[in-house]
C-alpha cells in the first residue's frame, strides 16, 4: 500500500465523499433525461419508435466516446479532467432545454452524454484510489446510491413541469444546475493522493505507451473479461430500463400522473441497491455479488414486462432499481483490477469505448424486435437473457479483488 500515513477514516474523507456524491446526483439527474421525455419527444416532433429508439442509441455512443477524455486524467491527473466533465454537461444539458428539432436534440445529447459518464467514471476511480480496502466497496456502493437518486428525480418533476407549461426542457433547466456549482468544485476539489505520488520526472507516458502496458500479458485477460462484463451490463441496462417508459405509456396505458410518484417511492429501493452492492462486495466478494445482482436482474425483468397488473410492474420496477447496485460493483472491480498509470485508460476502454456499445445496440435490438414481436415488453423479456453470459466471464476471466489496497504499482494477484 502506498501511503504517507495510516489508512484514512470516514471522517477524514468525508468531505471529498460529499463532492462526488453532489456531482454524481446531477449526473444521474441528467443522464436519465434523454430516455424518460420520448414520448413527449415524439408528440412534440411527431417521430415514433422507428425513430426514437435508433435515436437513442445515437445519443449513447456519446458514451462510446468518453473513451478519449477519461484516460487523459492517467496523463494529467484526475481533477482538472473531472472538472471540465462536470462543467462542460451541464452546459450542452442547457443548450437542450432550446433545441428545435430532434437532430439537434440528439446532436446535443450526443456531447452531453460523453462528459457525464467520463465524469462518473473519474469520480469511482478517485474514490477508490482514497478509500481503504476494508470499506472501499461501501463507499463506492454510497456513491452509486447517490447517482441513482439523482436518475428517479427527473421523472417526479416532469407532470409538474407539463402542467406549468415547462413541459419536458425544464427538465433539461434544472439539470444545468451544476453550472452554479462549478467555482465551488473549482476551490475544493483536491488531486487524488495516488496520482499526486506517481513520478512524473521523466515526463508523462504517452497514451500509446499506457495502452500497451495496459493490453501486455499480466493483465490481459482481465482486461478483456471486464470489458465483456460492462458490455453485458449495458446492452441488459439499456434494454430493461431505457423502455421502461415507453413500455408503460404506449401497452399498459399508463399516464405522466401514473408515473410522477412511481420514481420517487421507488428512490429508496434504488438507494439501497448501490448500498447493499457495496455491502455485498464487501462481504461476499466481487464475483459473486455481481453475479447474484445480474441473475436476479433476468427474473425481475421478466417479470415487469409481462406483467399486465399495475402494481406487479411497480413492484418489480422497483426491484430493477434495487439490482442497478450491480454498476457500483463493476465500477470498483474496474478500478482495482489494473495499476494507477493505467487505472483512468483501464476505465476508458474496457467501459466507455467497448463496454457502452452494449447500451448502444441494446435499444436497436429492442426497436428490431419489436415491430416483428408486435410488442416492446416481449422485446425486453427475451433480450434480458444476455445477462446469463456474466457466469463464464466471471468464472473464467476475473480474478476476485476483494481486500486488495491500492498503490501506484500495485497489480492485484489473480484469486
Amino acid at each position: 500500500m502506498h501511503r504517507d500515513a495510516e489508512p484514512h477514516s470516514w471522517t477524514s474523507l468525508l468531505p471529498l465523499f460529499l463532492l462526488l456524491s453532489v456531482a454524481v446526483v446531477f449526473e444521474g439527474f441528467d443522464t436519465k433525461l434523454a430516455s424518460l421525455v420520448l414520448p413527449q419527444l415524439g408528440d412534440e416532433f411527431g417521430v415514433g419508435p422507428e425513430i426514437l429508439f435508433p435515436m437513442l442509441s445515437l445519443l449513447n455512443t456519446g458514451m462510446v466516446l468518453g473513451a478519449a477524455l477519461i484516460p487523459l486524467a492517467d496523463r494529467w491527473g484526475r481533477r482538472p479532467i473531472f472538472l471540465l466533465c462536470f462543467g462542460g454537461y451541464a452546459t450542452f444539458t442547457l443548450a437542450t432545454a432550446f433545441v428545435t428539432s430532434p437532430i439537434v436534440f440528439a446532436a446535443i445529447q450526443f456531447v452531453a452524454k460523453m462528459l457525464m459518464v467520463s465524469q462518473l467514471a473519474l469520480a469511482y476511480v478517485i474514490l477508490s484510489e482514497e478509500f481503504p480496502a476494508k470499506f472501499r466497496g461501501r463507499a463506492n456502493g454510497l456513491l452509486g446510491a447517490f447517482a441513482s437518486m439523482g436518475a428517479a428525480l427527473p421523472a417526479w418533476f416532469l407532470a409538474p413541469l407539463e402542467s406549468t407549461g415547462f413541459g419536458w426542457r425544464g427538465l433539461f433547466l434544472m439539470g444545468s444546475l451544476p453550472l452554479l456549482l462549478l467555482p465551488f468544485y473549482f476551490r475544493k476539489l483536491p488531486e487524488s493522493s495516488l496520482f499526486r505520488s506517481l513520478d512524473h520526472s521523466a515526463g508523462r507516458p504517452s497514451l500509446r505507451a499506457m495502452l500497451r502496458k495496459l493490453l501486455g500479458p499480466r493483465t490481459r485477460r482481465r482486461f478483456v473479461g471486464i470489458t465483456l462484463l460492462w458490455f453485458i451490463i449495458n446492452f441488459w441496462s439499456s434494454v430493461a430500463m431505457f423502455s421502461f417508459t415507453f413500455y408503460v405509456f404506449n401497452e399498459r396505458d399508463w399516464t405522466a400522473s401514473d408515473l410522477q410518484w412511481v420514481p420517487l417511492a421507488t428512490v429508496p429501493f434504488a438507494f439501497m441497491g448501490y448500498a447493499l452492492g457495496g455491502v455485498a462486495m464487501d462481504i461476499l466478494g466481487r464475483r459473486s455479488a455481481i453475479a447474484l445482482f445480474m441473475l436476479a436482474g433476468t427474473a425481475a425483468a421478466l417479470t415487469c414486462y409481462q406483467s399486465t397488473n399495475y402494481w406487479v410492474i411497480v413492484s418489480t420496477w422497483a426491484a430493477l432499481q434495487t439490482l442497478q447496485g450491480m454498476w457500483t460493483i463493476a465500477a470498483t472491480m474496474t478500478s482495482e483490477l489494473f495499476e494507477t498509470e493505467v487505472r483512468a485508460s483501464a476505465n476508458a476502454l474496457s467501459h466507455n469505448l467497448l463496454g457502452r456499445w452494449g447500451m448502444v445496440l441494446g435499444p436497436l435490438a429492442v426497436g428490431f424486435l419489436a415491430g416483428p414481436m408486435g410488442s416492446t415488453g416481449d422485446a425486453v423479456t427475451l433480450l434480458a437473457f444476455a445477462n446469463l453470459l456474466v457466469v463464464p466471464v466471471l468464472l473464467w476471466m476475473i480474478p476476485e479483488t476483494r481486500g486488495i489496497e491500492l498503490g501506484p504499482r500495485d497489480a492485484p494477484a489473480a484469486t
